[in-house]
């Protein structure tokens, strides 16, 4: 996969907006060793296809392994999240299909679509105990910081807490992550697959949209809807767990 030949202008999730105070301090998600690992795909590991299919197979990684994804890639980027946007264009198009109207046995089928593999970094053995070799130390540094996903986050929050699922913050709200949509489809919860069908039509549409914004043709595209939709899309694969404790 090639880096885009072209950057957007820069958007105002690299600055917190005035008057809006700053959050409060976090303890990256990962550890060095995981910093290094992570910082490999977004600098070409995700060209390797077998690498892709795994993460298209477990619907991206464990909560705190995406979340770290997300924090690495926009350290190192300085807030450009391409190599996250193209993963999760790809795998919220897998749930667009796994959603896909069936007129026999819909909701067997759906239930089985949802389903998926161990996250590959947890069944590399990957912990945030790991360290990193001294070599690796520009690396972990680059990756390290937490400045610019936090602007991200707190600059697009009124797009993506909208695609909070209720039951991971007891919210009571009809949205659902994958986890639980899952869950409720396989104890046989009344579930109106027609409406999360169309929240993962549209989230899986804005995520591609923020993908497309970084090709020429499409420069200055992206909102900032558009990139909250991201992290919306990671909440819906993993869970949102992580993502809320951590960005409070």
């Amino acid at each position: 996969m090639a880096l885009p030949d072209w950057r957007p202008p820069r958007m105002s999730h690299l600055a917190v907006p005035p008057g809006v105070p700053p959050g409060p301090a976090r303890h990256h998600p990962l550890g060095e060793l995981e910093i290094t690992y992570v910082s490999e795909l977004g600098a070409g590991r995700l060209d390797d296809l077998a690498t892709r299919v795994r993460l298209w197979k477990s619907w991206g990684m464990c909560q705190r392994h995406a979340l770290g994804f997300l924090a690495v890639e926009a350290s190192i980027e300085d807030g450009w999240l391409f190599q996250a946007a193209v993963l999760y264009a790809e795998i919220m198009e897998r749930a667009e299909h796994a959603l896909a109207r069936h007129w026999f046995l819909e909701r067997a089928r759906a239930e089985a679509n949802l389903e998926g593999d161990a996250c590959p970094l947890c069944a590399l053995g990957l912990t945030a105990d790991g360290a990193a070799p001294r070599d690796a130390a520009r690396r972990v540094a680059a990756g390290s910081r937490l400045e610019a996903l936090q602007a991200l986050a707190s600059n697009t929050r009124v797009h993506w807490s909208a695609w909070v699922c209720g039951s991971c913050d007891g919210s009571g709200s009809s949205v659902r992550c994958r986890v639980h949509l899952a869950e409720e489809l396989r104890v046989g919860l009344p579930v109106d697959l027609a409406t999360h069908r169309a929240r993962v039509s549209e989230l899986a549409w804005r995520v591609d949209a923020y993908r497309a914004s970084f090709g020429w043709s499409q420069r200055g595209s992206g909102t900032l809807a558009d990139e909250g939709a991201l992290i919306g899309a990671v909440g819906w694969c993993s869970g949102w767990g992580a993502i809320l404790g951590w960005l409070g």
